[in-house]
């Protein structure tokens, strides 16, 4: 799996992608918790279960169902009947998928099974970049650590670093395109 920095990043970046200028905290809040909840699976790991089943990690709570659950409780719970759109379902629902596809985009592990309860196949990318995160943290693992969140910082931390920073920079262009504007 991704770290939860890792995850906690996509969502805080996606609920970016889905306002214009700087998200409510409440949009970034619930779409980070979203991008996290796949992972509260992962404790079903100190019960007797066969990894592979769909109660194991990577299982049903990282299927598209369970995304659109996710997506629709955040929504129920985190935001008054008024504040409630498609737009903010939409990020919402984004960011909960987000956690099964990074998933899958991770070296090691099992696939992501996205279409429970319809099949148990389990999916991986063809490209996988980032290298999962180790748990728990002692001798060599602390090592394996440090590198699976450095292919983090490239595979997620850069390109949510552009997508933050897109409304800034396209500000900044056209304050230099109206000052250009405004000399003679």
């Amino acid at each position: 799996m991704s770290s939860l920095l890792g995850h906690a990043l996509a969502g805080l970046t996606i609920s970016a992608a889905f306002t214009k200028g700087r998200p409510p905290r409440r949009t970034w809040a619930f779409a980070v918790a979203c991008a996290l909840a796949p992972d509260l699976d992962w404790f079903t790991g100190f019960l007797p279960l066969l990894d592979g089943t769909s109660l194991s990690h990577r299982g049903m709570s990282h299927s598209l169902i369970a995304a659109v659950l996710i997506a629709t409780g955040a929504m129920l719970i985190g935001f008054r009947s008024e504040l409630r759109n498609p737009r903010h379902w939409a990020c919402l629902l984004s960011a909960a998928f987000s956690h099964g596809l990074l998933d899958a985009c991770t070296f090691g592990g099992t696939g992501v099974a996205f279409l429970l309860p319809f099949s148990k196949a389990r999916f991986v990318c063809v490209w996988q970049p980032i290298f999962v995160s180790p748990i728990p943290l002692s001798g060599k693992l602390l090592d394996w650590l440090l590198f699976s969140l450095g292919t983090e910082v490239v595979w997620i931390g850069i390109p949510a670093l552009l997508v933050l920073s897109a409304p800034w920079a396209f500000q900044w262009l056209r304050l230099l395109r109206k000052r250009s504007e405004e000399t003679p």
